[in-house]
């Protein structure tokens, strides 16, 4: 006895609704869309005279075009951009080196803002990376005064957190590095280079205590 499996695609849910042919008159009108964006909504214009709905996806996605070609969110979009200037291009820089160390949170982001100095994300995206609390700490702690400027001396503490070649050692302050790479009280980075040796190494300014006054 034989077995014939019969499989068919699923028919698109589809909808017909007043505000699916609103937003497609709307978007047949807009000028500046892509070629792709132009000849999606064609097609899907196309579809509506045809059968008097557009799929659940078509809908989704003309919702979304609709919303970007608002003449509202197209001012908001300009104003956001005039506004982008260079503190908060230094924060952006600021929250991405942060999490460039910290992945796999905003990679993509992180990087072209790294790399494209002309670039300007969006509103949201900018929030998003930015103006949460772990961005917000980091700024603070890069912006913050060191607790050991260059040139002074501090011993390292015995924390299990820190190299274990320098723990315990008096340490001359060389460097405070770009970049934030922990949201964690005290994270400001800094390079030492220990009494009577050569090479130096990286810590952060939480894992060291003042030199004691007998050696100061």
């Amino acid at each position: 006895m034989g077995y014939y499996r019969h499989s068919r695609r699923p028919k698109p849910v589809t909808v017909a609704t007043q505000a699916a042919q609103d937003m497609i008159k709307l978007l047949t009108e807009v000028d500046g869309m892509s070629d792709w964006e132009s000849n999606f909504v064609q097609s899907v214009k196309d579809g509506w005279e045809k059968y008097g709905s557009v799929t659940e996806k078509q809908y989704s996605q003309i919702q979304r075009l609709a919303d970007r070609y608002n003449p509202e969110n197209i001012k908001a979009r300009a104003s956001w951009t005039e506004s982008y200037g260079e503190t908060k291009r230094r924060r952006a820089v600021i929250a991405a080196k942060y999490y460039k160390a910290n992945p796999p949170y905003f990679g993509e982001l992180a990087t072209r803002v790294l790399e494209d100095p002309d670039y300007i994300p969006t509103e949201r995206a900018y929030n998003a990376m930015c103006q949460n609390k772990y961005a917000l700490k980091a700024v603070e702690i890069h912006d913050s005064e060191p607790q050991f400027p260059v040139g002074t001396m501090a011993v390292v503490r015995t924390s299990n957190q820190t190299p274990r070649a320098l723990r315990g050692k008096t340490v001359f302050i060389i460097e405070h590095p770009k970049g934030v790479h922990r949201a964690a009280n005290g994270a400001k980075r800094v390079v030492v280079l220990p009494v009577g040796e050569s090479t130096s190494s990286e810590t952060e300014e939480r894992w060291l205590k003042k030199l004691p006054k007998k050696l100061r």
